[in-house]
């Protein structure tokens, strides 16, 4: 994280939030605020918006309807968050982590602590993004997988065929046609409809 990062703040209150602004600016000067906000109300289409590299959230304890506003961030636009937080009990924690909060922080606001904050939570969010595309990807495959056995079979029964001869001309058209296996498998199985 050598470039600097453009930062989008959370903060109900202004005191905090203002700290939140001056210990960022003295720790991380590199780093460009890009939004301030006061609540987390609509917070996806401000990151669709300002599309800011990180961000940095104060609360007395998370709320229910801002881990909303995370979770629905994290589908649409997901960033690294740091959450700082007066709220020290587990429940609250997990519940933010869960949210797609990278960086739970209680009582810990000090200028030393947000680049190195900001640091962790940018390898931990991408240590998730990659988990997340590496279990979508084992979705996919797993599903094509499925789609290839069901017109496998559908070709063994209706042209009696082995489960080799069968697979063999699932190959032969794919290649034929250029196409994955996975898009013939599906046209075998909608040209027989289910």
């Amino acid at each position: 994280m050598n470039a600097g990062l453009t930062i989008l703040i959370v903060s109900p209150s202004r005191r905090r939030l203002d700290n939140l602004m001056e210990a960022l600016t003295a720790s991380a000067p590199e780093h460009r605020l890009v939004g301030r906000l006061d609540r987390a109300i609509d917070l996806p289409g401000w990151v669709a918006e300002l599309e800011p590299d990180a961000i940095i959230m104060d609360t007395e304890s998370p709320s229910r309807d801002t881990l909303e506003q995370v979770v629905v961030m994290s589908e649409r636009t997901p960033r690294p968050i740091v959450m700082f937080s007066q709220d020290e009990s587990q429940d609250a924690m997990r519940r933010a982590v869960s949210a797609g909060v990278a960086c739970y922080v209680v009582n810990g606001l000090e200028n030393e602590r947000i680049q190195p904050l900001l640091q962790l939570a940018q390898v931990r969010f991408e240590a998730w993004q990659a988990m997340r595309e590496d279990t979508l990807r084992a979705r996919q495959e797993l599903q094509e997988h499925k789609l290839v056995e069901q017109a496998k079979r559908r070709l063994m029964k209706t042209q009696n065929l082995s489960e080799e001869a069968a697979y063999q001309a699932l190959r032969r058209e794919a290649m034929a046609h250029r196409k994955r296996l996975a898009d013939i498998a599906r046209l075998v199985l909608d040209g027989f409809g289910d």
